[in-house]
């Protein structure tokens, strides 16, 4: 008998929120020692015992979490009697802090790197095991250390389970039919946008033209160099308005790049907002380069059946690296969902358990290719869609949790950017406006 339920809970009210997410207590058990060192696992073994009887419940934001579902049904091959639930939480970012101080609070809960630097979401951290503690014997040795989190303490409140990362989509059928080597650097990007350009396609590169998606096209370029000179960092998230200047290597590319016709912004413009346009869009077959998220390029495989040219005419794509440097491609680093275990939790061996099967190689390397989102191992060919980053160097790759921009700064970069774009502003009116911006 399958143990796995899926709920979905809408909140109204603060009144509402504090609904039952079930939990009872595991049955106490020895440790198993960490599996694998240096991220050499063996597979997984249960440390507890099998028999035990209760619920893990996980809370998140997502409305669905089919790949989670698939990982709840290998855990039951384990431990059939655990019943494991997914609860969705309306405007979870608000929410969360007062679910965790209910008696009914999860067992897990969805965490984001950007809630280390509030102290709005201090609730949601002191509830928080470190994952990182010997004692638990969860093995992060298969993630990507760029990807871990950690807290003043030097704790790792928090794991990831996706990445994410800035690239183009790109139509790997029209490179090959104009015989155009797919950019790895600056100079290569700007002859592929000219000779895409002169045989007469719509756009090189097709993006969402609003400021928010800005930080596809720059945040390569604006952490790159933020990692260089950390002294800079703590003048751009103070919003101190001098620390406009840094801003302009990178409004300088928008420029260059509006200007050279690598963004058409007449067709950009004709776009919906959301990524469904984009992907529907670009999967009208005319389009060599879409700039996007790994969050957005992870819609296109449900997308593909709902565009009749692409059902035609398919073709063969994937994410790519985008850098505006001659230093060529990177991977801009980010973690995306993360999973906090409920130190309070009733049930804490079996969550902690449950969080040691799910660090394994195999585990995040599944979840993330059912989500079709970038894996947090080393793996990164897993998923074709993101193999192209596979072959990016060791020393090319940026933590974004590491350089430390807040997302006030990174606002300043992406509108800052728009508004260049759109001539909206020039380059020192832009890099004036430095610390008065707003999404």
């Amino acid at each position: 008998m399958r143990k796995l339920a899926i709920r979905c809970l809408s909140i109204l009210s603060v009144a509402f929120v504090l609904v039952a997410l079930v939990a009872c207590s595991a049955s106490p058990g020895s440790s198993a020692t960490s599996s694998g060192q240096s991220g050499e696992q063996k597979g997984f073994v249960p440390s507890l015992d099998t028999a035990t009887k209760c619920n893990i419940s996980v809370a998140g934001s997502y409305d669905n979490f089919e790949a989670l579902e698939a990982e709840f049904q290998k855990f039951n091959t384990y431990y059939p009697n655990v019943e494991l639930n997914y609860t969705k939480i309306d405007d979870y970012k608000n929410i969360i802090s007062t679910v965790l101080g209910s008696a009914d609070a999860p067992d897990i809960y969805f965490a984001q790197d950007y809630m280390l630097e509030s102290n709005k979401y201090d609730v949601l951290f002191e509830h928080a095991e470190d994952l990182s503690d010997p004692a638990l014997n969860i093995d992060l040795s298969c993630v990507r250390p760029s990807l871990l989190c950690k807290d003043k303490k030097g704790a790792c409140p928090m794991a990831p389970i996706f990445a994410s990362t800035s690239g183009i989509l790109v139509n790997e059928n029209l490179f090959k039919k104009e015989g155009i080597t797919v950019p790895k650097n600056y100079e290569e990007l700007m002859a592929a946008c000219d000779a895409f350009n002169k045989a007469g396609y719509p756009t090189p590169i097709l993006c969402h033209n609003v400021a928010s998606s800005y930080g596809n096209l720059i945040g390569e370029l604006m952490y790159s160099d933020a990692s260089k000179h950390t002294e800079t960092v703590a003048k751009l998230n103070a919003l101190d308005p001098s620390a406009g200047e840094y801003m302009r290597p990178v409004l300088q590319k928008t420029d260059d790049m509006i200007k050279r016709k690598c963004i058409n912004l007449d067709v950009c413009n004709g776009l919906e907002d959301g990524y469904n346009a984009l992907i529907l869009r670009f999967f009208e077959g005319d389009i060599p380069m879409a700039l996007c998220s790994a969050d957005t390029a992870s819609g296109t495989a449900k997308r593909e059946s709902m565009s009749e040219a692409f059902t035609a005419n398919p073709f063969s794509y994937a994410l790519y690296p985008l850098t505006l440097t001659s230093e060529g491609a990177c991977l801009l680093d980010k973690p995306s969902v993360q999973f906090a275990v409920n130190k309070e939790s009733k049930n804490l061996n079996m969550a902690n358990e449950f969080m040691r099967f799910l660090m394994n190689t195999q585990e995040l390397n599944d979840i993330a290719s059912a989500k079709r989102l970038l894996t947090v191992t080393s793996d990164l060919a897993y998923d074709g869609m993101y193999a192209p980053f596979s072959t990016v160097d060791q020393a090319r790759i940026i933590a974004t949790n590491e350089v430390g921009l807040t997302d006030e700064a990174t606002i300043q970069y992406r509108v800052a950017a728009y508004k260049v774009a759109n001539g909206e502003a020039t380059i020192d009116e832009a890099i004036a406006g430095y610390g008065t911006y707003k999404l």
